[in-house]
């Protein structure tokens, strides 16, 4: 699945964000994990046109020490960009409803869109969470699954399941976020496929996509991620993501 997906070499931290998790007036109910057909407000149709997909880090103001800014968005930027988003008759959804309307004839808004998290903040958490509560939309969540419920970590266990509760989709993005095109053998293996396993066993969901670190990739991690069972994965390859270009 080629998308604008990106996961930025190194690391940003989240800057000093309260957990507040809640939620706003007027949401909508979304199936747990991103699953199911989608809620939205407008027709749903079938299609299997590209779908953009959005890439997002750290939902936060970059401290002077960032090393990549970039992967920084402030939070009143985002929830902008958001409502933009919504005001252009955009719709969120996952990249599992993507992929049933492309190969299981299922359905998806007119104007669909996926907002994606690389690496797992607090920040988003905190912060997107809460707006995409607001709009009805789900997030996907694209974990390193060796840092969650770490000490220190930027998120616990306790949040990512309440983002997986509120409709987001949780997939894989390695367990300790290695380059997966300058690995092989068991190491490979392990973090492509025994991701997804430990992410499987710990939340329960099905983790049916993988996102390459710093979107690089080979044939040989095309091939791991075939044998690991994904149904696709995201990288930052330009352009929309398409039917044509999903590894199936």
């Amino acid at each position: 699945m080629g998308a604008g997906h990106d996961s930025g070499g190194k690391d940003g931290a989240a800057t000093g964000a309260n957990d507040k998790g809640g939620s706003k007036s007027g949401s909508t109910k979304l199936t747990p994990g991103g699953l199911g057909a989608p809620s939205a407000e407008g027709k749903l149709v079938h299609s299997q046109d590209p779908v953009p997909v959005l890439m997002y880090h750290v939902i936060a103001s970059p401290p002077s020490s960032a090393q990549l800014p970039e992967l920084y968005v402030d939070p009143k930027t985002f929830d902008k960009q958001m409502e933009w988003l919504k005001q252009q008759g955009y719709a969120g959804v996952s990249l599992n409803q993507v992929y049933d309307a492309w190969f299981k004839n299922g359905e998806l808004p007119e104007k669909p869109v996926v907002v994606s998290f690389d690496d797992g903040y607090r920040s988003q958490y905190v912060y997107a969470r809460p707006e995409l509560r607001k709009l009805g939309w789900p997030g996907v969540l694209s974990v390193i699954e060796g840092r969650i419920g770490q000490p220190n970590a930027e998120l616990s266990v306790a949040m990512v399941q309440r983002m997986v509760n509120d409709g987001w989709e949780l997939d894989s993005h390695t367990i300790s976020h290695v380059d997966v095109s300058q690995a092989s053998g068991a190491q490979l293996q392990q973090e492509v496929g025994e991701s997804r396993k430990l992410l499987q066993k710990r939340f329960k969901q099905p983790v049916n996509f993988f996102c390459y670190p710093a979107g690089r990739y080979d044939a040989q991690a095309e091939q791991a991620v075939r044998a690991a069972g994904y149904l696709g994965a995201t990288t930052t390859d330009e352009g929309l993501a398409s039917r044509t270009r999903c590894s199936r």
